[in-house]
């Protein structure tokens, strides 16, 4: 009895510093966080650890911040102990996308226990900010993310998944066309004329009315020679 009970509190203890061997089935993103520039793509892998659970269908709807990111691709990784078929919806407009993983031996008992990763996902960053990538999981509904056993019951833990968090910065940022045109500056730096001031003479008034008199006095001469 003494030894049941030694044994019993060894694998208590052994859990209890060590949550990850007692977490439930869960969904998680790979990697769960990073750091990346605007305009900059990355992948995120999607994992499944059913834990003792055998699978044959894994539902994974998810939200992430379309102001931030767009999903680019969402294509399957092989995965040598659940061979499956992907089905797929993206909507990138309001930032969610939803997958379908189903056991190419659905309805038999060789489906099994799954333990790794999937899918991947290209995400393009947009603007800079902080962007949340979150599984959309409620505990007892069937119309989110889901991990099926052979009795088609959902076993996932909503409260184990694996979120991301992805920090995106101005290091990408938007540079200046080193071809492009130069556009020309209307900066009036240096130009001190103003509006009152009149534009440059090209001539004098005493010099104009001279040469009239002048012209004038000789067509005066030149009658006045014709009487003499």
């Amino acid at each position: 009895m003494k030894k049941i009970f030694c044994l019993s509190l060894i694998l208590f203890s052994f859990l209890s510093v060590n949550p990850a061997m007692a977490a439930g089935p869960l969904l998680r993103f790979t990697p769960g966080s990073g750091t990346y520039s605007n305009g900059d793509t990355f992948k995120v892998n999607v994992g499944v650890d059913s834990g003792t659970e055998k699978s044959q269908g894994v539902d994974v709807w998810a939200t992430f911040d379309s102001a931030k990111l767009e999903i680019v691709s969402i294509d399957p990784l092989d995965n040598a102990s659940f061979k499956f078929a992907m089905g797929k919806n993206i909507y990138n407009d309001t930032g969610k996308f939803d997958l379908s993983f189903i056991s190419t031996v659905m309805g038999t008992y060789d489906a099994t226990a799954i333990t790794g990763d999937i899918a991947t996902i290209t995400f393009k960053t947009k603007s800079t900010g902080t962007a949340n990538v979150n599984f959309t999981c409620q505990t007892g509904s069937t119309v989110d993310s889901n991990i099926f056993n052979m009795s088609a019951n959902d076993v996932l833990d909503c409260s184990q998944n694996e979120n991301g968090t992805y920090t995106i910065n101005a290091g990408g940022g938007t540079t200046a066309d080193p071809t492009a045109t130069p556009v020309p500056s209307n900066d009036n730096t240096g130009d001190t004329t103003t509006g009152d001031e009149e534009l440059p003479q090209t001539g004098s008034v005493g010099t104009t009315v001279g040469l009239l008199i002048f012209g004038i006095v000789g067509v005066l001469s030149s009658i006045a020679l014709r009487f003499l």
